[in-house]
């Protein structure tokens, strides 16, 4: 039920075919659960007009990080300072939730620094508890992504944590792989770049 495929990040398209066919489903998929919460907004793409809801890719300001003492974060970009279990990156809202006026689809993790230093994942997403994950084969990969063959949906105001086991100290980033949908999107198209999403 929770299978993944690791693979290149540059090559994700060439070297997993069927990542089209899942980002294709979590888009519609994830454009009609908004239309039914958001009603009577309709889904206006990437520039939306008023009466509607925009997509973009995942933004970092969602998500808190390990380094960032509970602030979200800017980038993508962390710094361990401590290795074994932790938490690792959390919803930004009270409560590690994702803010209102957002829902998130979540295809997929990458790692996009050489050194990978994190041995095993695992995710909670509201209720649903997502089975460890070892990675260490992604070590052996340049930027590798891990693409889950069933993506999930955040959905705003519910938990999200993903948990690692982290082997060395120092830069980690990793990016959450999918799109996101947002029911005001003058919080994207207005604030300042880098400004918290609330």
């Amino acid at each position: 039920m929770y299978g993944y495929v690791i693979t290149e990040y540059g090559k994700v398209k060439d070297q997993f075919p069927e990542f089209k066919t899942i980002m294709e489903t979590l888009r519609t998929t994830l454009i009609a659960k908004c239309q039914s919460d958001w009603a009577p907004k309709t889904f206006g793409g990437i520039y939306p007009k008023a009466g509607q809801f925009g997509e973009s890719p995942i933004m970092p300001e969602l998500f808190d990080g390990l380094a960032t003492a509970y602030q979200p974060l800017v980038t993508w970009n962390q710094w361990f300072n401590g290795t074994g279990n932790q938490t690792i990156m959390t919803g930004a809202a009270t409560g590690n939730t994702i803010y209102e006026d957002y829902q998130i689809g979540l295809a997929g993790l990458v790692f996009l620094d050489k050194a990978i230093r994190v041995a095993e994942i695992r995710m909670q997403i509201a209720d649903r508890k997502i089975p460890r994950i070892n990675i260490e084969e992604c070590m052996a990969y340049e930027q590798p992504a891990i693409v889950f063959e069933q993506p999930f949906i955040l959905d705003e105001e519910s938990g999200f944590d993903l948990y690692a086991y982290v082997t060395t100290l120092g830069p980690q980033r990793i990016k959450l792989l999918g799109i996101q949908m947002n029911r005001v999107p003058n919080k994207l198209q207005v604030s300042n770049t880098g400004a918290a999403l609330t």
